[in-house]
């Protein structure tokens, strides 16, 4: 089945709200006005990387373990995302991917202890899969456009370069900061999941993640 036929007309539909929601959020944050092309551009590029594709990362490794799995937005969440951006400050709460178990065969009732103790240990490691792979392609386009920032050739006056130079910045950015704020091992979060999954597989990539996101939020001239 190819990908337009695991997603449902109103999982798009949800997307697309939460896409262009997000887009005006960050197009508008902090300026209070009307944002030009340039502005909207460089959101796009971020909120696409950073959102739409940390999403479809949860999605399509749950289906591969068997799930049911569709995004669905949180509508409160993004008209407050909006608003707030207009007073400079964000907190979006887009919505998220819903998982839920298909109608699992008869026989998996009649188990005996053993069985449901081994099937308890795979859906642990399945949920730590569909957990970290969000985060994780959110710090692989971090590091794809750093790797743009560093080498892309910049000439001078040259605006379309300078445009995508700002999209790669913020790009990072976004990813970065999206990777470590959900490897935070509280509450709703990946970063919980996949704490209570494996530890040390939540040390290797989350504690990294959130100090350099750490570094970055207090040192911004770095990039």
């Amino acid at each position: 089945m190819g990908i337009s036929g695991r997603i449902t007309s109103v999982e798009l539909r949800d997307l697309f709200l939460s896409l262009v929601a997000l887009v005006i959020a960050f197009s508008v944050l902090g300026g209070r006005g009307l944002p030009g092309l340039d502005t909207i551009l460089i959101s796009t590029v971020g909120v696409c990387t950073g959102f739409l594709l940390h999403e479809m990362a949860h999605k399509f490794m749950a289906l591969r373990f068997g799930y049911r799995a569709e995004y669905r937005a949180n509508m409160a969440g993004l008209v407050l995302a909006i608003v707030m951006a207009f007073f400079g400050f964000l907190l979006a709460a887009p919505g998220g991917v819903m998982i839920s178990k298909l109608d699992a065969p008869q026989e998996l009732y009649m188990q005996d202890s053993f069985g449901q103790e081994e099937q308890r240990r795979r859906e642990k490691r399945e949920m730590l899969w569909i957990s970290l792979a969000g985060p994780m392609t959110n710090i692989i386009l971090a590091v794809f456009f750093f790797l743009i920032f560093v080498f892309l050739p910049v000439s001078s006056g040259d605006a379309e370069s300078s445009l995508w130079m700002l999209a790669a910045n913020f790009a990072i950015f976004i990813n970065l900061t999206l990777a470590a704020f959900n490897m935070l091992p509280f509450g709703p979060l990946d970063g919980k999941k996949i704490f209570d999954g494996n530890r040390l597989v939540w040390g290797l990539v989350g504690v990294p993640t959130i100090l350099v996101a750490l570094t970055l939020l207090f040192y911004p001239r770095i990039i």
